[in-house]
């Protein structure tokens, strides 16, 4: 039997959506599975078994932590209800795929567990507070520990066969998301990730990604390389055209960045979330 599996070389390819210019030394599984990543938006109507999500959960929960402080939590959603309220936040072009996913997992930047210590140790020595809380350092550890968790829980689901997507639209709505699976204030939303099993009728590929010279430096940032994107607007744009889909990556960036796409939703509005959860972002 021939193996149709897609070589390295191939498989460098359709991520830059050209030759990278290097040969790999070396390649495993895990390679593979990490280059053929790509984003599930069609999802076939088969459960997620739950010892499969906890087997995935183990996987993030085996990420790195900063401090080993643990300050990331997430609620599996499975009930259809609770992931049509979602679908609502995420708004109408994410809603179709949010609602039909077999699981939605909301991760959360979760500081329960520090602000119980705390007050137990203020019993013995009452002078004692949460002073962390009070700078921004401690909210960007809570995000870095969240992406660290979820991107694990990703490549555990990739290898167990499954797709996944990323969901920074419930950030839309962060407060919202809040009310619908039961979090305390000082518990924020920060994104979510889809899981279930692929319709492999999808019509979607393996998005390429800027050309690795724009992306890696060596030992001293090439600020002229970092911007030279010409080409891969032009890649992006086939890639796009394939799906019958208008594409400039630098346009999208440009509408992206704007003051209407950043109000569109709420996500202006995420500050005093975390003000609110008792974060003074100094």
């Amino acid at each position: 039997m021939t193996d149709q599996s897609p070589t390295p070389a191939e498989l460098l390819a359709a991520r830059y959506g050209s030759d990278p210019g290097f040969d790999p030394p070396q390649w495993n599984q895990t390679l593979t599975t990490l280059l053929q990543h790509r984003s599930v938006r069609r999802w076939l109507d088969r459960p997620v078994s739950e010892d499969t999500i906890r087997t995935i959960v183990a996987a993030a929960q085996s990420a790195s932590t900063s401090s080993n402080k643990q300050i990331v939590s997430v609620v599996a959603v499975r009930d259809a209800e609770q992931k049509r309220a979602l679908a609502e936040v995420g708004g109408p072009r994410q809603a179709a795929h949010i609602s039909t996913a077999p699981v939605v997992l909301v991760w959360l930047i979760d500081t329960s567990r520090i602000r119980a210590s705390v007050e137990r140790a203020r019993r013995e020595k009452p002078v004692i507070e949460y002073t962390a809380a009070e700078y921004l350092d401690e909210v960007l550890v809570g995000a870095c520990d969240v992406g660290i968790n979820a991107q694990n829980a990703v490549i555990a689901a990739r290898s167990l066969g499954l797709g996944t997507c990323f969901l920074g639209s419930l950030r839309n709505d962060a407060e919202r998301v809040g009310e619908i699976i039961g979090a305390p204030e000082h518990v924020v939303p920060f994104v979510g990730l889809e899981i279930g099993y692929a319709d492999p009728e999808e019509p979607a590929g393996v998005k390429p990604r800027i050309p690795q010279g724009a992306y890696l430096h060596w030992d001293r940032y090439d600020a002229d390389a970092a911007t030279d994107v010409g080409e891969y607007d032009r890649i992006l744009a086939d890639y796009f055209a394939q799906y019958d889909q208008p594409g400039s990556w630098s346009a999208g960036l440009v509408s992206r960045v704007g003051p209407k796409a950043v109000k569109v939703a709420k996500r202006h509005l995420l500050r005093g979330v975390f003000e609110r959860a008792g974060f003074s972002l100094k």
